[in-house]
């Protein structure tokens, strides 16, 4: 069995989430993460993360519902450097095109439009023109020092240099996660239409990109959940995010910025499976591939607590099937001895099996309580699975 094996069925049921949306935009997020088993010596084929660092690199797609529900992984890369039985194939810098691919296969010719969103460091320009389907969309949030053509006037400028050529046309509050705290910011927004113009050693007019989008989001204020001030400027932010999305009205500016917040989610679920309840970086085997097989069963642990995390935020009240598979409410039904219909009901159900009680005090299972009740719901679906015709 292998990683993709392994997540065949996971990706079937995102699908399935993903048609069964009615929000006119999904989201798609990737970024990459590590995982630090420098202490693992016994570990075969196990190659580096940068010099004396062992360890294996992971780059996810996660897909989202426009309000920010996780609905599934999309794709999954693992590599290792040096001396290992998992090396990348070409430039590491084509993972990003490779999650691009697969947001193409898997969601290409769809119904909603799919806005697949990156930071920094998929400012590449070749990103910027490659081949998308037709629903779509590249959200990227840009730092290189590139020419940009105005559209509409034709001049040519670093695309700093246009924050203090455009008018303020609005204002947006996000929230992030800044040091472990959420921050509520206030942004002012400002927009044009440009061509990206490649290096000096290609032909602009030739080689420029198909017309894109540049919002420029300035972080003018930011409050703590309690309401107090906690604006830094030393923490400012300021977003230069580069969208094929058309932006000319403020609501348009507004929405790609809510896109753009809601990479914050991958950030999650990396800590998710890393920190926040799954610690897989203290898993035990003897070889790489075998952990690799071991962190895509993890992935889909820890997709299965944020989305259940977030559909509760939402509507904790909506359809179990949104966060559960059918198997998964039946195994849960027959332990509760009655009908589960909604994200709640499933969510008790499966915090008492590992035997979390209600109470004012705690009214629903954390994250660590989840992490522990998803692991056993996993190997009792088994088991009722073999135990069916």
């Amino acid at each position: 069995m292998n990683k993709q094996v392994m997540l065949e069925g996971h990706l079937h049921a995102t699908l399935q989430r993903a048609a069964a949306s009615t929000e006119p935009y999904l989201i798609a997020v990737q970024d990459t993460t590590f995982y630090n088993y420098s202490t693992h010596k016994a570990m075969q084929g196990l190659g580096t993360l940068q010099p004396a660092v062992k360890g294996v690199l992971q780059h996810n797609v996660l897909l989202l519902n426009q309000k920010g529900v996780p609905l599934g992984l999309i794709d999954q890369q693992y590599w290792s450097r040096q001396q290992t039985s998992v090396p990348y194939k070409g430039k590491e810098s084509l993972k990003w095109s490779k999650g691009l691919k697969a947001v193409n296969k898997q969601l290409g010719g769809g119904a909603n439009k799919v806005v697949l969103v990156q930071d920094r460091e998929a400012d590449i320009f070749c990103f910027f023109k490659a081949k998308r389907a037709q629903n779509v969309e590249l959200l990227v949030r840009v730092h290189q020092p590139r020419n940009m053509e105005v559209i509409q006037s034709g001049a040519v400028l670093k695309f700093k240099e246009l924050r203090a050529h455009l008018p303020v046309a609005g204002y947006k509050q996000v929230e992030i996660v800044r040091q472990g705290k959420a921050i509520t910011l206030t942004l002012s927004l400002q927009a044009d239409r440009v061509h990206v113009l490649p290096d000096k050693d290609l032909s602009g007019n030739k080689h420029k990109t198909q017309p894109l989008s540049l919002i420029i989001a300035r972080e003018i204020a930011a409050v703590d959940e309690k309401g107090q001030d906690v604006f830094d400027e030393h923490q400012q932010a300021e977003w230069y995010l580069l969208t094929s999305l058309v932006a000319d009205s403020e609501q348009d500016m507004q929405r790609v910025v809510d896109f753009y917040a809601l990479r914050w989610r991958i950030e999650r679920f990396h800590y998710t499976l890393k920190s926040g309840a799954l610690k897989v970086e203290r898993l035990q085997f003897d070889d790489l591939q075998t952990t690799i097989h071991a962190l895509a069963f993890y992935s889909v642990v820890a997709w299965q607590l944020l989305s259940i995390s977030y559909q509760l935020r939402e509507d904790g009240q909506a359809a179990a099937q949104a966060c559960f598979d059918e198997v998964e409410i039946k195994v849960l039904q027959q332990l509760e001895r009655k009908k589960i219909s909604t994200v709640e009901q499933a969510m008790l159900a499966l915090g008492k099996i590992v035997g979390f009680a209600r109470s004012k005090k705690q009214p629903l299972p954390g994250v660590r309580v989840l992490a522990q009740a998803l692991e056993r719901l996993f190997y009792l679906k088994k088991g009722y699975q073999a135990a069916s015709p």
